[in-house]
């Protein structure tokens, strides 16, 4: 009894040993193992780079609205929103004031003229009387200076009268232009002074239905700016909305924030339904370059690289791997001329060298190079770029619309495996039977 123990002790610790070594190397099979691949269609699609921008709405034209003269405010004919023509009165100012003022000056041009009157009569006659040697040159002299004096002095009074009756023509504010009251900074009964300054009364904008926004643009993405290109942004009011504007103009002033150095770009956009109001914070995007009809594949199918032992396909005939261009930044680098690729040996079926996979400095290579999923296999194939949007990347040469570009590939671990296959001598998890 005790021999037969003893036996079927040592095959329960045998089984147990054979069990751990196959699942070892099983675990670490299908760790190395390589899974399916994901592929992606060439596509031809709508590729551009773009640069983001915040800034504030504003009207195309807008003027401020003030007065010349100082007074209290008699009347106010408009308020906020009104909509005002040019030359409409929207305004007076006490008169009162400024009529006095105007007749002081009408009362002093007429005692002037009264005074040139005579001493212009003064002056002929004793001219009369010089010319008869009844007068000396010196009273001549006298005469034609003071009636001159006198002349002099009703130019002047005239010129005060002008004044005091333009002064009165500023008491009535007229509109400059035509279009919207935007601010009105003033009440009937307030008085305001126009000594050192011009007091602002209302803020005017021309049209609404044209806005414009004024957009800071960091200095690093300045230089791609250029004047006539498209814009879209939106506001936190409508945000389902897209709104589209032009470039119209990149200004050279800097503005220095916290050692942050912007330009204001001036954008200018439609405003029909006028739901753009002024003050509203847009979020820009400035398209600097677009493609459209670009022959285009996902940014990440640059970066795939196939695991070991994924099934390779045989490239087509005749396929060599592109040369570095001069000048050309997206052409390949040359990082993949060694070796097996720099004869232009492509990995046979069911293999994958190493030296595809890394430089020499252990580090993954650069080039243009795609891998084409063919019947789930994969094929090298170089490529060369063009711009990218940050999600798809323009093709210039080496695919074509339809062709499967491998994206990624899904890893097979032994999870799955051991899930399906338990020892009989291990025990169970509490709560599940043995079967």
């Amino acid at each position: 009894m005790k021999k037969l123990l003893k036996i079927f002790i040592i095959l329960v610790i045998l089984g147990a040993i054979a069990y751990g070594v196959k699942m070892f190397f099983f675990s670490a099979s299908a760790e190395n193992a390589a899974g399916p691949l994901v592929s992606a269609k060439v596509v031809q699609t709508t590729i551009s780079t773009t640069i983001s921008a915040t800034g504030t709405l504003e009207p195309v034209d807008q003027v401020d609205v003030g007065t010349q003269v100082s007074g209290d405010i008699a009347k106010i004919n408009v308020d906020f929103n009104s909509k005002v023509k040019k030359g409409q009165i929207i305004a007076e100012l006490d008169k009162s004031k400024l009529k006095a003022t105007l007749t002081q000056a009408e009362i002093a041009y007429k005692s002037a003229e009264n005074d040139f009157k005579f001493k212009e009569s003064t002056y002929n006659r004793v001219k009369k009387l010089s010319e008869s040697n009844s007068a000396s040159a010196v009273e001549l002299e006298t005469a034609e200076y003071n009636m001159n004096s006198a002349k002099l002095a009703v130019e002047r009074s005239q010129n005060e009268v002008n004044q005091a009756r333009l002064n009165l023509s500023y008491a009535t504010i007229k509109s400059p232009i035509d279009g919207v009251v935007l601010k009105r900074a003033v009440e009937v009964g307030q008085t305001v002074a126009a000594s050192m300054s011009t007091p602002t009364l209302f803020v005017i904008a021309k049209d609404l239905s044209q806005m414009k926004v004024m957009a800071a643009v960091d200095e690093a993405d300045i230089g791609q700016v250029k004047q006539g290109q498209k814009v879209t942004f939106t506001v936190d009011a409508f945000q389902n909305d897209t709104f589209n504007g032009t470039v119209q103009e990149v200004r050279l002033n800097p503005t220095t924030t916290s050692n942050v150095v912007t330009y204001t770009v001036v954008i200018t956009a439609e405003n029909p339904e006028q739901k753009l109001l002024p003050g509203m914070t847009a979020t820009c995007t400035i398209v600097t370059q677009e493609i459209t009809d670009a022959i285009a594949i996902p940014v990440k199918a640059l970066k795939f690289t196939p695991a070991d032992g994924t099934p390779m396909a045989e490239p087509p005939k005749g396929m060599r791997p592109p040369r570095p261009e001069s000048g050309d930044s997206t052409s390949a680098n040359g990082d993949f001329a060694k070796g097996d690729f720099k004869k232009g040996n492509f990995p046979p079926p069911g293999s994958f060298p190493k030296s595809f996979k890394k430089r020499p400095d252990g580090k993954k290579p650069s080039g243009n190079l795609v891998w084409v999923n063919m019947d789930g296999k994969a094929a090298p194939r170089p490529v060369k770029t063009g711009i990218s949007d940050g999600v798809n990347i323009q093709i210039l040469k080496g695919l074509s619309v339809g062709d499967s570009v491998v994206v990624s590939q899904e890893t097979v671990t032994a999870t799955k495996e051991k899930s399906s296959a338990s020892s009989p001598f291990m025990p169970t998890p509490p709560g599940k039977k043995k079967k």
